[in-house]
């Protein structure tokens, strides 16, 4: 029965620290996606290719700076 009680115990904070941890991880995920933007900007691209690569990173940085301060 004690083990039962322990793992109660234990159960409600890992579902709080769960959700902070899923905006933390969205945080990586668009770091790692403007990392990897960047990284397709230093390469040669078109023209049509570069209106696109800046429009998405605006995109992402926006979105960044709304949920990651």
């Amino acid at each position: 029965m004690r083990r039962r009680y322990f793992l109660l115990a234990f159960a409600v904070p890992a579902i709080a620290w769960a959700k902070t941890s899923d905006k933390d991880d969205r945080c990586v995920r668009l770091d790692g996606r403007i990392a990897e933007l960047r990284l397709k900007m230093r390469m040669g691209y078109s023209a049509k290719q570069g209106r696109l690569y800046r429009q998405k990173l605006t995109t992402l940085e926006a979105e960044r700076k709304a949920l990651c301060r």
